[in-house]
């Protein structure tokens, strides 16, 4: 809904807890926290709109006609908290403004100019962040480059009076092209309305209606320049070799006979979608032939539509995002990494609510008629069909399908689960579509996606070409061993075992090291040492601690007895205690252990966190260092878990159906293999060598007997 400012106003006067609720039901953002910030900035910012001058112009307050707000940018995770639409000088103009319900109280200027010093630690200053939305804007939104609209950006603080630290250097010159507000007096009544006054002169009720329905859309100039960064081998981190290169070449097949049918020999029907599926191993290249795919077809300017990487999870988006970002030098190539769960239609929770009000069926496994129901009701699709050219989904083993067999109630992550399996809808919004996937990697509960599925889903969609590509027995990490991540899968029981002898890999002359430690201390001394030669080196582990220190603002300075990893073990001088904290992920930002970025924690100590499946899923390191604890267990002829030392949160019902399982029965046998999977992620991360310490004995002397018989 778009509503002028006078009428944004009476609502804010006049029924603040409906829009705080309507807020609610569109973010699905329903803590306490948040909507005590609403009901703290919506006032404020309707105090600075008092102006006759400002009465006539609109502010965005809608997402595709659900009442919101929050502008969410088109084809993005992203949402801005108000943009006020009209026309400026000559053209039509969109001022986004970031609205900061902060105490400043202690701030200070932080190390860069994109970080300030906020309730003691570093983080995201708030000018840096319109500054994205605004730069996102003129580059993806199909409107803004349509009508060369101006889009402009601001924060105003709608509780603190001073935030003189945000002013300041290394500050001043970001806050002097993105503005800052502070609630004063001066600012309410006359810095920030003149701010907008300067940038909306008069009304623009169409513009503002274009902008709320705009789609995304790819700069194609700046598709190029992303695309040549990463094809410059000075510069990309990823380089095909072998199969990866086969891989990629059918990839472009296919996009050629799909978006060139008249350069094609095989003539396809117009609207035919393509589907590639490329299966492999943890290591098989299956990220590079991602990275390179998108690299050529953005810059091919015969391709009419977007070319999107697709994301499955928090750590892969992020480190996604950082890895374009590094390697072309500006922040706006994060902008073409989408999330499996912008293919959302635009199914919410609230059109459930108010179906299922009217007493229409709407359930999971109606997930076809409610789609055909939403078409029906709504003006237009957020996430429409054909949406984008090609849609390339890395980790695609993670996509999230509701409707798979026995996974009734499975928590959402995000997804609207009423809309069916997220393969579907790539499918559906794509022209093609490029899977690249290991279905034993699937690991969490919600991950249901198989190859059989998506064949299935396309063939639906009237996909005419689907082809695969098997990686298997080629590897570009464990030091070029296909033979080692064989033997992995064989020792824990996913797979039948050949015989392998890999004794000789315990010894330093072979190409991949692997080593068991006496103690987690002599495991950590191990890979400082490897650390101190110039390698790259993690410390990793299953889910067999608690994330006690989740919350925690900053886990590394708390003192030893409050971390999550306090290991007791028989030293040299007595009982010893070693200690860690899990990976530190402020607001799903996984680079900080994974890429670990100059000025962060883990550039400083790279052993100081220990990282679990999901953050290394997809990256890899030099040298690992494994703490195999006792959530997998080896007894006598068999692995065994041990539920009491399993604390996975993404295994709640499979967890909940083997506790109720008097003895070992099929949800025990399904977390059995998701729990040798994780090990097998674990331990296939790592580019020339994995160290391992075993909490249980047995366990210990068990993969002992293996390497050597």
């Amino acid at each position: 809904m778009l509503l002028d400012v006078q009428a944004f106003r009476r609502r804010v006067q006049f029924d603040l807890d409906g829009l705080v609720g309507d807020l609610q039901q569109e973010t699905r953002r329903a803590s306490p926290g948040e909507a005590g910030a609403w009901r703290n900035s919506l006032p404020a910012l309707s105090d600075v709109l008092v102006s006759d001058d400002l009465q006539s112009f609109h502010v965005q307050v809608g997402s595709l006609g659900s009442l919101a707000l929050e502008y969410r940018l088109p084809a993005s995770t992203s949402w801005a908290d108000a943009v006020l639409l009209g026309r400026g000088e000559t053209r039509p103009s969109a001022v986004i403004v970031e609205l900061k319900d902060w105490r400043t109280d202690g701030d200070e200027p932080g190390p860069t100019e994109g970080l300030i010093r906020h309730a003691k630690r570093e983080q995201l200053h708030p000018s840096d962040q319109v500054r994205g939305y605004a730069e996102y804007s003129q580059r993806f939104h199909s409107v803004v480059q349509d009508e060369e609209a101006d889009v402009s950006g601001c924060v105003f603080f709608t509780f603190a009076s001073d935030v003189q630290p945000y002013r300041e250097k290394p500050h001043e010159i970001l806050a002097g092209h993105y503005p800052i507000f502070a609630r004063s007096e001066s600012d309410v009544l006359k810095r920030f309305p003149a701010f907008l006054k300067a940038r909306l002169r008069k009304p623009d009720p169409g513009f503002a209606e274009r902008f709320t329905r705009g789609a995304y859309r790819q700069d194609r100039g700046f598709m190029v320049q992303v695309s040549k960064a990463l094809q410059d081998e000075a510069t990309s981190p990823f380089v095909l070799l072998d199969e990866q290169r086969t891989g990629f070449e059918k990839c472009m097949k296919q996009v050629n006979r799909s978006l060139r049918p008249a350069k094609s020999k095989v003539r396809q029907k117009p609207g035919s979608k393509s589907v590639v599926i490329i299966k492999g191993p943890p290591g098989s290249g299956k990220s590079a032939i991602a990275a390179h795919l998108w690299a050529r077809l953005a810059a091919d300017e015969s391709i009419d539509g977007a070319v999107v990487m697709t994301t499955t999870s928090g750590s892969q988006r992020s480190n996604w995002e950082t890895l374009f970002e590094r390697a072309t030098k500006t922040r706006l190539a994060r902008g073409v990494i989408k999330k499996a769960n912008q293919y959302n239609p635009g199914l919410s929770p609230r059109w459930v609510k108010e179906r299922r009000d009217r007493g229409q069926e709407t359930e999971i496994e109606t997930w076809r008629e409610n789609l055909r129901a939403h078409r029906i009701e709504v003006q237009e699709l957020r996430c429409p069909d054909n949406a984008y050219a090609i849609s390339i989904v890395d980790e695609a083993h993670a996509l999230i399908d509701p409707t798979a067999a026995g996974k009734r109630g499975i928590p959402p992550s995000g997804w609207a689960m009423h809309a069916g399996p997220q393969a579907y809808h790539i499918l559906r919004a794509s022209k093609v579509s490029v899977f690249l996937l290991d279905g034993d990697q699937s690991y969490r509960d919600n991950e249901t996606t198989t190859i059989d599925s998506i064949k299935r889903f396309a063939k639906e969609l009237g996909a005419t070409e689907i082809e695969e590509v098997d990686l298997s027995g080629h590897q570009f990490r464990c030091a070029g061993a296909a033979e080692y991540v064989d033997w992995i899968e064989q020792t824990l029981g996913l797979k039948e075992s050949n015989g392998t002898n890999l004794r000789w890999r315990s010894s330093a002359g072979g190409p991949f090291r692997f080593e068991v430690a006496a103690t987690p201390s002599e495991l950590e001394e191990k890979l400082r040492f490897e650390n101190e030669r110039g390698h790259s080196v993690r410390l990793l582990a299953s889910y067999a601690r608690p994330w006690i220190t989740k919350k925690a603002a900053s886990p590394n300075g708390l003192p030893r007895e409050a971390r999550d990893f306090q290991i007791t073990y028989d030293g040299a001088d007595g009982p010893s205690t070693w200690s860690a904290v899990w990976n530190f992920a402020p607001e799903q930002d996984y680079t900080l252990f994974v890429q670990a970025p100059p000025g962060s924690y883990m550039a400083k100590e790279p052993l100081g966190e220990v990282g679990c499946p999901y953050v290394v899923r997809g990256f890899d390191f030099d040298y690992i260092g494994l703490l195999w604890l006792e959530d997998l267990v080896w007894r006598e002829d068999r692995w065994v878990i041990q539920l009491d030392h399993v604390h996975e949160s993404a295994w709640k019902k499979t967890k909940s159906e083997a506790k109720k399982e008097k003895a070992p029965g099929p949800a025990t046998a399904e977390l059995l293999q998701r729990l040798q999977r994780g090990y097998r992620i674990l331990l296939t991360h790592a580019m020339l060598g994995a160290y391992v310490w075993f909490a249980d004995e047995e366990t210990r002397l068990h993969v002992e007997w293996l390497l050597a018989h």
